[in-house]
């Protein structure tokens, strides 16, 4: 799983952002609205981290069971790839 190139999370006051950058801007035309759990999510997807170790990660910052976070990763991977933003 990989976060495509030509994309940027912006952290504005509530909102988290997943913008085109260069090419993208035209293909893409729209921004991505994540919560803070997909921001961080995302973060760790695009630093390189494998989704396992990004579950791992969460399970940690957000004191969840394993289980829980792995559902939201699966779940959240699921949702950039079908946007556009990430490839598997």
């Amino acid at each position: 799983m990989k976060i495509k190139d030509g994309f940027v999370l912006r952290k504005v006051p509530g909102m988290n952002l997943v913008m085109p950058t260069g090419r993208n801007v035209k293909a893409f035309n729209s921004s991505l609205m994540l919560n803070d759990t997909g921001a961080f999510i995302y973060e760790r997807l695009q630093q390189g981290a494998t989704p396992e170790e990004t579950a791992e990660a969460l399970t940690r910052e957000y004191d969840v069971d394993l289980g829980t976070a792995s559902t939201d990763v699966r779940n959240t991977v699921a949702s950039l790839v079908e946007a556009g933003v990430a490839e598997a």
